[in-house]
């Protein structure tokens, strides 16, 4: 059965694509054959798969403006990680298919494109927009479960309520599968009164139990991954910290939506 899951967050800079990243990585490692899709923009996802998203001729910016059923198969391309590791590239003008909120079902239209395209994986990853418009909208509609990724700051908290209520709202008008599969915190110092205060303060928001552990410490290594277009277990020693976290939270993950 495929885990689907959109990772999401609607501030900038907390470390989504990071995450979704790190679990494809640990993905990688595990043998799971794993499609990432990147609705962000930015196309950070797709560059550090190693695509380059202005080489792409078709992405997800062009499946969901096509709005046909499984019509994202032919725009799947193999990532530089590997044979295990695939993508649905950033590009096809993302920014202006978050002005679409005139055409009809429009929220749906990512699903659509995934049809019958999904279950040739054992994990998809959606890595949403650092927003909470129409394209995160598209990509909650996708997905069996959502991933909230929170750095614990004051800033980090205040964005979490719009993120529960866009999923609320998903689920009741578009995608009755969908549920919150938990919050990963990322960029988690050793020693922080105010984090600790602030990973509370979070627990009362969603439940202590939805705040996944083990969080994640912020670390040299994640750059240096991105840079090099690697997977982070490719480091072997270098990342060991990181990856064992990874591998946790896969296998968290797995159990939770799969």
């Amino acid at each position: 059965m495929t885990t689907s899951v959109a990772v999401l967050n609607q501030k900038g800079g907390v470390g989504k694509t990071t995450v979704t990243l790190g679990l494809a990585s640990a993905a990688w490692a595990a043998g799971l054959k794993t499609l990432v899709v990147d609705i962000d923009a930015q196309a950070n996802a797709t560059w550090a798969l190693g695509v380059d998203p202005s080489l792409s001729n078709l992405g997800t910016g062009d499946a969901i403006k096509a709005n046909r059923d499984g019509v994202a198969g032919s725009m799947i391309v193999r990532s530089g990680w590997g044979e295990d590791i695939w993508l649905l590239p950033a590009c096809g003008d993302l920014t202006e298919r978050e002005a679409d909120t005139r055409r009809e079902n429009s929220v749906g239209r990512l699903a659509r494109a995934l049809k019958g395209v999904t279950g040739d994986y054992d994990l998809v990853l959606i890595d949403c927009a650092p927003s909470l418009g129409l394209n995160t909208s598209n990509g909650l509609a996708a997905a069996s479960a959502a991933l909230l990724v929170v750095e614990p700051t004051a800033f980090g908290l205040r964005g979490v309520e719009p993120v529960l209520d866009l999923i609320e709202d998903v689920w009741s008008n578009h995608n009755r599968d969908l549920d919150l599969a938990g919050v990963i915190l990322n960029r988690v110092p050793a020693v922080s009164a105010d984090a600790q205060d602030r990973i509370a303060e979070l627990g009362k928001i969603v439940s202590t139990k939805s705040v996944w552990k083990p969080a994640i410490p912020q670390r040299v290594i994640v750059n240096t991954a991105h840079h090099e277009r690697a997977p982070l277990h490719a480091f072997g020693s270098q990342s060991r910290e990181l990856t064992e976290i990874f591998d946790a939270l896969l296998r968290r993950l797995r159990r939770s939506v799969g």
